[in-house]
């Protein structure tokens, strides 16, 4: 592991050291991981917070226009229930579509998500580490990789900056404008709209940490391929699950 100092920084000196300085200041993290994936994980939650308590109209409006898709999918097995039956059905539908349901469930989605995500890419680097020959803990690695995750609270906030002055939510994300043809539906089934959704400068500046913080771990050489190994295995697991759940979804 990369030397660093004896002497532990606050805060936020390490989150504008992440900006200027993110292989020492991962090396720090390192050095003295105590409960400092707690500063991420809050920035994250809140950060979500925020883009859901904007958008969860908007949120809520999506959800009841694909309910309509699937309501009219089902048309036939309808036909074959009492009134009493349909208008349960569409209660219970209109209910999930509420804005207080949508943004609890997204923020329950994305919280599990913070944390399993956090793990999985730690496992990823930690493994590449280890077969490196070099023996890190895997508390410290993890607490390491969850400040690589700081772009993306950049980017909800962002996201949320978007949605309140444009009134609108991000259609596509990242690179993924230059491969949508407008038809969400067909768009969620094209694994190229998918990648290219997750590419954006948020993302990039992603990977640079995790390259630092490979750095920071193993000062030696091998970084370049252990990111570039991340990366690949980081969009896979990022586009597999959405086109495996599009496919199912809507055949």
């Amino acid at each position: 592991m990369e030397a660093t100092t004896t002497v532990q920084k606050s805060t936020l000196s390490l989150l504008i050291g992440i900006i200027d300085r993110p292989r020492s200041t991962l090396a720090q993290v390192l050095a003295f991981p105590r409960w400092k994936w707690a500063v991420p994980a809050v920035l994250g939650l809140l950060a979500v917070a925020i883009l859901l308590a904007v958008s969860a109209q908007l949120l809520a409006e999506q959800a009841a226009q694909q309910q309509a898709l699937a309501f009219s999918r089902i048309q036939g097995q309808l036909d074959n229930m009492t009134e009493a039956q349909r208008a349960r059905v569409q209660q219970q539908m209109q209910a999930f579509a509420s804005p207080l349901v949508v943004a609890g469930t997204a923020f329950a989605s994305r919280a599990v998500g913070l944390f399993i995500g956090w793990a999985i890419g730690t496992l990823i680097i930690y493994f590449g580490l280890v077969v490196g020959g070099l023996e890190i803990g895997f508390g410290a690695l993890f607490t390491g990789y969850s400040w690589t995750s700081l772009p993306f609270v950049v980017r909800d906030l962002v996201d949320a900056a978007f949605v309140m002055f444009s009134g609108a939510l991000r259609v596509n994300p990242g690179l993924s404008y230059f491969v949508a043809t407008g038809d969400l539906l067909a768009d969620a089934r094209n694994p190229l709209w998918l990648v290219t959704g997750q590419l954006d400068l948020f993302f990039l500046w992603h990977i640079v940490l995790v390259y630092a913080l490979i750095k920071a771990a193993r000062p030696k050489t091998g970084a370049v391929v252990l990111t570039l190994l991340y990366t690949v295995i980081y969009l896979a697991l990022r586009v597999l699950p959405p086109l495996l759940a599009a496919q199912l979804s809507f055949g």
